[in-house]
């Protein structure tokens, strides 16, 4: 049975013609074809979520869990904070399950983020609409372009849009339910209100980078990542070295879901090859000077 013709955000929407079927049968779904949808929805999205999986089936969440535990022993699934995650671990990736705080992640790595900051924003045209996600990194690009007048900004970020309060280019926050303590702007509505817009250019902040794509650690901020990054015409990726072969609970999306990775140092050799597989291109910060697309 396919992921997609389940209900719910993660599978799709069903065809009227089906709907009664399921309404009448997903509480009856064997284990067996329970924990095959797991693993397809693991496969798909990078991870799994117990409690929006258990709504969208109408099951409880111990029954979910009761698989998973199935599926771990068998070695085809890792079981995180809430859900679950593939198993299929490259020896050299190193799995963050908790979020840090925001204060710490602000102060690490600040050098670096200065500098991909500076070099992100110079990948910015005249007159660009743009969108700065959530995060550190893009707060720090935030800053870098509060002296711009000509630009127009959509960002879920509370803390970006009171940086960039100051600047004279228009800014425009995203309604929806506050995540705190990371203050971004998520939910049904966010993701909503994006579909009517369109955006030159995404910054997009991530707290890993391994061969199988971006990763961050909220179900719910990636949620408006994916969003901002389907009303994009470029995504640019804004990733600090210390976060290579890193991977945490949910994908963003594969490599190939973007165009730019702005980063302070090379990629080693096997993430290079990837990125160079996926078409990316590598702006490492002080290294070139990169000509406005």
């Amino acid at each position: 049975m396919s992921a997609d013709s389940m209900p719910g955000h993660e599978f799709g929407q069903p065809d009227a013609a089906r709907t009664d079927w399921i309404d009448r049968d997903f509480a009856r779904m064997p284990a067996g074809a329970r924990q095959a949808l797991i693993l397809d929805v693991i496969a798909t999205n990078g991870f799994l979520s117990v409690s929006k999986f258990a709504g969208d089936l109408g099951v409880s969440e111990m029954t979910i869990r009761r698989d998973l535990v199935v599926l771990a022993e068998r070695g085809l699934l890792a079981r995180t904070h809430g859900g679950a995650v593939s198993s299929a671990v490259n020896p050299r990736e190193i799995f963050d399950a908790e979020e840090p705080a925001f204060k710490s992640r602000r102060h690490r790595n600040a050098r670096e983020k200065s500098a991909i900051a500076t070099a992100a924003a110079a990948l910015i045209g005249p007159g660009e609409t743009i969108g700065i996600d959530v995060g550190t990194s893009t707060l720090t690009l935030a800053e870098a372009v509060v002296g711009r007048a000509d630009l127009r900004v959509f960002t879920n970020s509370l803390r970006a849009a009171m940086m960039l309060s100051a600047s004279k280019s228009p800014v425009y926050v995203l309604g929806g339910e506050v995540r705190n303590p990371e203050q971004s702007v998520v939910g049904s509505r966010a993701v909503g209100e994006l579909q009517n817009y369109n955006i030159d250019r995404v910054f997009i902040g991530v707290s890993g980078l391994i061969e199988a794509g971006f990763f961050d650690y909220s179900v719910e901020d990636t949620e408006v990542k994916r969003a901002f990054i389907a009303r994009a015409d470029r995504v640019v990726i804004l990733c600090d070295s210390s976060k290579f072969d890193h991977r945490s609970l949910a994908r963003v999306c594969e490599l190939s879901g973007a165009d730019i990775l702005v980063t302070d140092a090379p990629p080693p050799p096997h993430l290079a090859r990837a990125l160079d597989a996926a078409g990316i291109e590598v702006v490492v910060a002080g290294r070139e000077h990169h000509q406005i697309e």
